[in-house]
């Protein structure tokens, strides 16, 4: 009688399938562990972006404000006065802005000088939310008669309508708590009319001026 066939092929096929599925089990499982890793990475990174995307809206720096309050000029071209006031507003909510060394102001007649001085002689701090006068006092120094600007600034005064451009330049930085941004060139351009008497024609008092840095 012939001996039985031996059990062993069939005991490691047995023991190769358990490893299979142990393997199968455990990457199964690093699988799921680093889906939910990576999908919670995820999350946080989303949050955290759109925490930084709201904080950055509510303290973005938005530049200051100005507009035209008043101007005059008096006595003879050259030779008279010519002031000023320009309204100053910061919009931010957080933020102060240093206004760095003087502040200069130039008064043109298209791309002829007419006043140039000083309007802040100083740095000052404004607050948040807070408005500001910059004020000053220029002596006129030109057109005159022998300038070939001088007939068309002459015939546009009497007639009541002379268009003016009044230049400020200062430097800036922006602070919030105890962080400073860096220091940024500002200009503002205020352009303006004229009437006969030297005053500031209503259609000029309280118009905005541009600014760019």
């Amino acid at each position: 009688m012939p001996p039985p066939p031996p059990q062993q092929p069939q005991a490691t096929a047995g023991r190769s399938r358990a490893r299979r599925i142990a393997h199968r089990t455990r990457d199964s499982c690093v699988a799921v562990f680093a889906n939910t890793l990576c999908s919670i990475l995820l999350a946080v990174l989303l949050v955290a972006g759109v925490a930084l995307f709201v904080t950055w809206l509510s303290l973005r720096p938005h530049r200051p404000r100005f507009n035209l309050a008043s101007f005059s000029i008096s006595g003879p071209v050259p030779g008279g006065q010519v002031a000023f006031n320009v309204s100053d507003r910061n919009p931010n909510r957080h933020i102060g802005i240093y206004y760095e060394g003087a502040t200069r102001a130039s008064l043109l007649f298209y791309d002829a000088l007419v006043a140039s001085g000083p309007a802040f002689a100083g740095s000052w701090y404004q607050p948040n939310m807070t408005t500001t006068s910059i004020a000053g006092v220029l002596d006129v120094v030109g057109p005159r008669t022998a300038d070939p600007s001088w007939p068309t600034f002459s015939a546009a005064l009497r007639a009541g309508r002379l268009p003016l451009r009044l230049q400020l330049t200062t430097a800036i930085r922006f602070r919030f708590n105890v962080f400073h941004s860096g220091r940024q060139r500002m200009h503002i351009n205020c352009d303006l009319l004229v009437g006969a008497d030297g005053g500031l024609l209503p259609e000029s008092v309280g118009a905005p001026c541009d600014r760019y840095f």
